[in-house]
C-alpha cells in the first residue's frame, strides 16, 4: 500500500507543487492588497476651524502661506482667557504683562469699556495668522455679564497678538503698528469672518430683544459697542456728537458700520478707534449716513451717531 502512494505521490507531485504554489501566490496576493489599501486610503487631517461660535476653539498647528507656524490654539485660547479674567477682575498688574503698551491712557480705556461688565465667560477663540512669525490675528468671543442685567451679552472683539522677546504672546498696541491695522482690516472682508461677525450679531440680538433690562443699559450707554466691536488699545478719546453735524468727523471707538440705519442692517464693516470718515447724513433715528475709503475701496454705510465725534 505504500508502495501505490509512492507511486501515486510520483505521478501527481507536479500538480501538488502547482496547487501549493497557487495557493501561495493566492495569500501573497490578499497581502499585498491589504497592504496597498493601507496606504492608500486617506490620512486623517487636522480639524478645520469652522466659522460659527459653536466650533470656535480647536486645537490646531498649521503653516500659513508663507510657511509661517501657527501656535497651537490652546495657547491663543489661555492667553485670551487670562487677558478677560484680568479685565474683569480689575487685575491691572496681569493686564501690563499682556500688553505690548500700558500706561494710564490704556488703563482708562479699559475701565471705561468695562464699567458695566462684572465678568467674561464662555470665552472661545479663532485664529489667523498675522503678518510676521509668531504673530496672529485673534477673534476673541465671550459672554458679558453686564451689572443689572441678567441676561448674558455675546460680545466678539478681534485684537493682533505677538510673540515678544521671553517667547510669550502680548495684545500688539495696533495704533502704532498701521501694517497690522491695515491688515484686521483686510482679514474682516473675509467670508468666514463676515460669517462669524454675522453668527455673534445675531446671538447679540436675540439676547438684547429678550432682556428689557439689558437693552435700556446698553441702549443708554457706549456699553454695546464695546462689548460687539473689536477691541483696541486707543484711548478713544474725543466727545460723541449728538445732532446735525456733518463733514469729517472720527470714531471714538470701534463700531460696526451698517447697510441701513439699524442694528440688524447688513454688516458693511467696522470702523476702528479714531478712523476718520465724511459724514454725508444726520437721521432722526440716532443713525449717521457716513463714507469712507478701505483698501481703495469707498463704502457708504450707517453708524450710531454718538459713537462719531469731531476730529481731534
Amino acid at each position: 500500500m505504500l508502495d501505490n502512494f509512492r507511486e501515486w505521490l510520483s505521478d501527481n507531485l507536479r500538480y501538488i507543487l502547482l496547487g501549493l504554489a497557487g495557493i501561495l501566490l493566492l495569500v501573497i496576493a490578499f497581502f499585498a492588497i491589504r497592504l496597498i489599501s493601507g496606504l492608500g486610503s486617506p490620512k486623517k487631517t487636522q480639524p478645520e476651524v469652522q466659522q460659527t461660535t459653536e466650533h470656535m476653539t480647536e486645537s490646531v498647528t498649521e503653516k500659513n502661506e508663507s510657511g509661517q507656524l501657527v501656535r497651537n490654539q490652546t495657547d491663543v485660547l489661555n492667553f485670551v482667557t487670562g487677558y478677560y479674567t484680568a479685565r474683569a477682575n480689575k487685575d491691572f498688574d496681569s493686564l501690563a504683562s499682556m500688553l505690548e503698551v500700558y500706561d494710564d491712557a490704556v488703563r482708562a480705556e479699559i475701565e471705561r469699556e468695562d464699567a458695566l461688565v462684572e465678568s467674561y465667560s464662555n470665552i472661545m477663540t479663532y485664529s489667523k495668522p498675522g503678518l510676521t512669525d509668531g504673530s496672529y490675528v485673534v477673534y476673541a468671543y465671550f459672554d458679558a455679564k453686564v451689572s443689572g442685567a441678567n441676561t448674558l451679552a455675546p460680545g466678539l472683539r478681534d485684537m493682533y497678538l505677538i510673540t515678544n522677546s521671553e517667547g510669550s504672546l502680548v495684545k500688539s498696541d495696533t495704533d502704532s503698528h498701521p501694517e497690522q491695522q491695515a491688515y484686521i482690516e483686510e482679514l474682516r472682508a473675509d467670508s468666514d469672518v463676515q460669517a462669524l461677525k454675522a453668527d455673534v450679531d445675531k446671538k447679540f440680538e436675540d439676547a438684547v430683544n429678550s432682556d428689557e433690562d439689558l437693552k435700556k443699559l446698553l441702549s443708554s450707554d457706549d456699553a454695546s459697542a464695546d462689548t460687539q466691536g473689536a477691541d483696541s488699545n486707543g484711548t478713544g478719546d474725543g466727545a460723541p456728537v449728538v445732532g446735525t453735524t456733518t463733514g469729517t468727523m472720527q470714531a471714538t471707538t470701534e463700531v460696526n458700520v451698517r447697510g441701513t440705519d439699524s442694528a440688524e442692517g447688513t454688516l458693511y464693516g467696522v470702523l476702528s478707534t479714531g478712523m476718520q470718515v465724511e459724514v454725508l447724513e444726520n437721521l432722526d433715528s440716532g443713525w449717521s449716513k457716513i463714507s469712507y475709503t478701505t483698501n481703495g475701496t469707498t463704502i457708504e454705510g450707517y453708524v450710531m451717531t454718538q459713537y462719531l465725534a469731531a476730529v481731534q
